[in-house]
């Protein structure tokens, strides 16, 4: 028995990093499986398989850092995480939990990140990796609680980085039939006559360069996320996005594969690596929902109708 425990703790398995993420944390070390052979016939400890969610992201010393929870932990069996120094080393630790926990990409079911040394489930509260700011993050991850004891493994669901069930609010409007007309001392493009859309003041100029944009690109469909006080708002074509160039205009690239929902000075915002581009202030759900709005359609251009204070704006690809 004793010869064949040294045998399998030659390998050595650590917490890491893939991604190409490594700078700053531990080099990667491949995980052990341990053949239950080694230990006897144990008996599998009775657990539920851990339920994942997403609790979103920060940034910090040039790194995106996910957050992840396992909402049931309280279910999960403690005596996973007893010390196990009878079981081969982490690293340099050797004596780490008898559960390890592993994330997982899951559309390539390759192995991001891990932690050894968990002491109790509640630590199953506080998982996450990082993603080096430019990098692209995984769609969606799981985790794997592998009891090194028994050879068993407990695999949580899937979840989604940053994207929420997409619930679209919408105003289809003809743009052949809108003008801009004062309504009450305001500039302000009106469809039909009375469907009062996008008030300018007293800026006439840019009310007619809006509805010159607007009729550019054939927007049809004007969409908010959050009313009545929208915190996002974004134009569609046909239920798709904008496409091409508008001579003159003001836009600013982005890469919707790298936009991620940061909380940054205790504000949620849509990031780009260091371009900050929304502020949802505290509302950690419209930001995620106004990114998953960005990921479906694939804007890659944000764009304004005189800035600062544009009182018109819109996303193209």
């Amino acid at each position: 028995m004793q010869s064949k425990h040294l045998l399998a703790s030659t390998l050595l398995a650590g917490l890491m990093l893939s991604l190409g993420t490594t700078a700053g944390f531990a080099n990667e070390i491949k995980p052990i499986h341990v053949n239950p052979n080694l230990f006897g016939n144990l008996t599998a400890l009775n657990s539920p398989n851990p339920v994942l969610a997403f609790k979103g992201t920060e940034n910090k010393n040039g790194y995106t850092y996910y957050n992840l929870t396992v909402t049931n932990w309280q279910q999960i069996n403690a005596a996973l995480f007893t010390s196990a120094p009878d079981l081969p080393a982490c690293g340099a630790n050797t004596n780490s939990s008898r559960t390890w926990v592993d994330i997982y990409d899951a559309q390539s079911n390759q192995r991001i990140y891990g932690f050894c040394a968990f002491s109790n489930p509640e630590n199953l509260t506080k998982l996450w990796f990082a993603v080096q700011q430019g990098k692209t993050p995984p769609q969606s991850v799981y985790i794997v609680l592998h009891d090194r004891k028994t050879d068993r493994k407990y695999r949580s669901n899937a979840v989604s980085l940053g994207q929420t069930a997409l619930n679209e609010d919408c105003i289809a409007f003809n743009p052949n039939n809108t003008a801009v007309e004062n309504v009450q001392g305001r500039w302000t493009i009106v469809e039909n006559g009375n469907h009062l859309m996008f008030n300018f003041e007293g800026d006439r100029a840019r009310a007619e360069q809006s509805l010159r944009t607007i009729k550019r690109y054939g927007m049809n469909k004007s969409c908010f996320v959050g009313r009545p006080q929208p915190s996002f708002q974004y134009m569609l074509v046909n239920n798709a996005a904008p496409v091409g160039a508008m001579r003159g205009e003001d836009c600013i690239p982005f890469n919707p594969a790298t936009t991620t929902v940061s909380k940054i000075n205790n504000r949620w915002k849509i990031v780009d690596g260091n371009h900050w581009m929304f502020d949802f202030e505290g509302n950690q759900a419209e930001a995620e929902q106004s990114l998953a709005v960005i990921r479906k359609y694939g804007f890659k251009q944000s764009c304004f109708v005189g800035r600062p204070n544009a009182k018109f704006t819109y996303l193209r690809r």
